[in-house]
């Protein structure tokens, strides 16, 4: 029997994928539109937390998953905002 390999992808790479589709563009507004994205204010503080929490190396599993998930987005977020800058100094 044949054994199947299963790589584990972030969500944000699969995101990614999904959203580099060739001949999909991204219109200025759209652009400017993922530039105005960030994470609540509440949200961006929790983020603090779990870090300060990880770098203390207290962190339960459930909240190093949660840090994860974080950072998977805060990294999408990111390429996604670079690509809005990039679009943006062509127009």
């Amino acid at each position: 029997m044949a054994q199947v390999t299963f790589r584990s992808s972030t969500h944000a790479e699969i995101l990614r994928k999904v959203f580099d589709v060739p001949g999909h563009g991204m219109t200025g507004p759209l652009a400017e539109s993922i530039l105005a994205l960030d994470f609540p204010e509440v949200d961006a503080a929790r983020a603090t937390e779990l870090n300060e929490k990880a770098n203390d190396g207290t962190l339960t599993e459930d909240e190093r998953a949660e840090l994860d998930a974080y950072a998977n987005i805060s990294d999408l977020l990111a390429y996604w905002q670079s690509k809005a800058r990039q679009v943006l100094q062509q127009i």
